[in-house]
Order: C-alpha cells, then sequence, then structure tokens
C-alpha cells in the first residue's frame, strides 16, 4: 500500500501542497520604519504529507547584480499557532540543523508566515516579518 499522501499524525491538511510567495513585509522592530522598499521577492514553499517540506527564495535589491537565495529542506511540525521547520540542509549554512520557528495563520487560499522579532541577517537589526503566500497546488 502506498502510503505516500497519507497526512502524517499531527499535521494541518491546510498546508499540503505549493505556495507561491505573494508578499514580504520586514519593519524595523524599534522604529517600525519598513525596509526592503523596492526589493522584489520571488518564491516557493511546498509542504508534504509525510512530514518533509522545501522553501526557495529569491530577493533581488534595486540595482543588485545577484539575488539574495534563501533555501532549506526539512522536517516539519505543529504547536498550536507554529509551524516548526526543523533544517536538514540549507544554503545559509549555519541555519543547518536549527530549528527555525514561524507563527502561521490562514486567510481563504494566503498562509502568512511569521519568524519571531529578532535580528535579521540581511539588515542587521532586529525585524519584525511576515511572508505571505497564496496556494498555487
Amino acid at each position: 500500500m502506498d502510503r505516500s499522501s497519507e497526512l502524517k499524525p499531527g499535521l494541518d491538511a491546510r498546508f499540503l501542497g505549493t505556495w507561491s510567495l505573494v508578499g514580504v513585509e520586514r519593519e524595523d522592530a524599534a522604529t517600525g520604519d519598513k525596509l526592503d522598499v523596492g526589493v522584489r521577492n520571488t518564491g516557493y514553499i511546498s509542504y508534504q504529507p509525510d512530514g518533509r517540506m522545501s522553501v526557495v527564495i529569491s530577493r533581488v535589491e534595486p540595482g543588485a547584480p545577484e539575488p539574495v537565495i534563501t533555501c532549506y529542506a526539512a522536517k516539519w511540525s505543529l504547536d498550536g499557532d507554529k509551524v516548526y521547520h526543523d533544517i536538514d540542509i540549507a544554503a545559509r549554512h549555519q541555519w543547518n540543523g536549527t530549528r527555525q520557528i514561524r507563527h502561521f495563520t490562514f486567510e481563504a487560499d494566503t498562509l502568512t508566515l511569521r519568524p519571531p522579532v529578532s535580528a535579521d541577517f540581511l539588515h542587521g537589526k532586529v525585524t519584525r516579518r511576515a511572508l505571505k503566500w497564496r496556494k498555487v497546488a
């Protein structure tokens, strides 16, 4: 019997499938100033019923010669309004073996993931972030 499509216990079927990045909000936590004006973010995140996930995000700043790429593969699990990504492999090697925590909300066909307020590797500032994803498959 093929069990690859059966949902692992404790997971939420609303996550399953592939989502396209439709927006990123990033602000300085101390001042509320909006960061990343003019930055173009694209990406996909996929959640599988076996408890595996992967994500790739391309961030292009105005005038930058190359995008900044964030990508990783992980196991995912849930606890209340938090989804955990226990990273196996990441382009940012310092993330390997770490747990990335995201608070989540669903609204219609949009999934919003919010990392904890923390130091942002892109800016070196403490930031508040929200990534909005729309279901594509």
